[in-house]
């Protein structure tokens, strides 16, 4: 089959250690022509060996979506099947201690590119289901996180409850076009993304008390939690078998303890899980006696010093 007539996807966020590594190479095994991007090619020997074209791009810059935009456009005369948007990053510190600059450089990636990506590909895509019976695809990965209160991952947490809200929106407003969105609810997959370099606590905050147990999560999260590649296979196998059926397939729960969270959305869990959570980074203990209680005891006193002697 020559690479022009190919069902075409364009998947960002594909570097090593990453879903989006494993979507490109589950994608093009399904006889896909798939574009897989990074912020550097470099990293990305591994995909051009299989066939896959690589491309670069900075979710976070219009100049680089609007470049590689045209760039595919070019590639594929002027038509998209398949937008999968995958780029993300993680931080994860106390809600009321995090670093406003790194609160605003995960909403870039997490949401605000996503949304500059949907709004750049589009017509690409509408171009597609007019040349084709099966609809073209947009899916937008948010997270279980988005459903649970995970401790300490606020910002991420809100940023993937952003995309889940503004995908399920766009899926009424495309509709008329042709295009079909789905939304993927990402539960916990062994990748680089929660690992121990994105926790940073305040060394002289309230919160301190928690770190051992939050790295300790992150740990057990890479040993306990789906592989990439099972992941992938499991994604693309459910986008392939329903993409061309409006109202099938729109919300797609996978990876590690993702039906678990799905299952308690659709029951009313709100506060079931609360407990589970504290739990994972030492929350739990609300006793005067406990350290967390004490290292809040500390710092309050410490605050009032400072304001005595100012």
């Amino acid at each position: 089959m020559a690479s022009s007539s190919k069902r075409s996807i364009l998947i960002t966020g594909c570097s090593p250690g990453g879903v989006g590594h494993a979507l490109a190479l589950e994608f093009a095994s399904h006889g896909m022509r798939v574009f897989a991007t990074a912020r550097s090619t470099s990293s990305l020997s591994r995909l051009s060996e299989k066939g896959i074209e690589i491309c670069e791009l900075d979710v976070t810059n219009a100049e680089s979506i609007t470049a590689l935009r045209d760039e595919i456009s070019k590639r594929t005369g002027g038509k998209l099947d398949m937008l999968f948007n995958n780029a993300g990053s993680m931080y994860e510190a106390p809600a009321i201690e995090a670093d406003p600059a790194r609160i605003r450089a995960v909403f870039d990636t997490n949401v605000f590119g996503l949304f500059n990506m949907v709004s750049a590909f589009t017509p690409l895509l509408f171009a597609s289901s007019t040349q084709s019976d099966m609809m073209p695809v947009i899916i937008n990965t948010s997270s279980v996180l988005a459903r649970l209160p995970f401790a300490f991952s606020a910002a991420y947490n809100a940023s993937k409850a952003a995309v889940a809200s503004y995908s399920d929106t766009l899926r009424i407003e495309l509709d008329p076009l042709g295009i079909k969105v789905v939304t993927l609810f990402m539960g916990e997959v062994s990748t680089n993304l929660m690992s121990p370099d994105n926790i940073c606590f305040d060394p002289e905050g309230i919160y301190t008390v928690a770190l051992e147990g939050t790295r300790e999560r992150s740990q057990n999260h890479a040993k306990k939690s789906m592989k990439p590649e099972l992941f992938a296979k499991q994604v693309v196998q459910a986008i392939l078998a329903k993409h061309s059926e409006y109202g099938k397939g729109e919300f797609l729960w996978k990876g590690t303890n993702a039906w678990a969270i799905w299952f308690l959305n659709l029951v009313g869990w709100r506060y079931m899980l609360d407990n589970v959570v504290k739990k994972m980074v030492g929350l739990e203990k609300k006793k005067s006696e406990s350290p967390f209680a004490k290292k809040q005891q500390f710092c309050g006193q410490r605050k009032m010093c400072r304001e005595a002697n100012s």
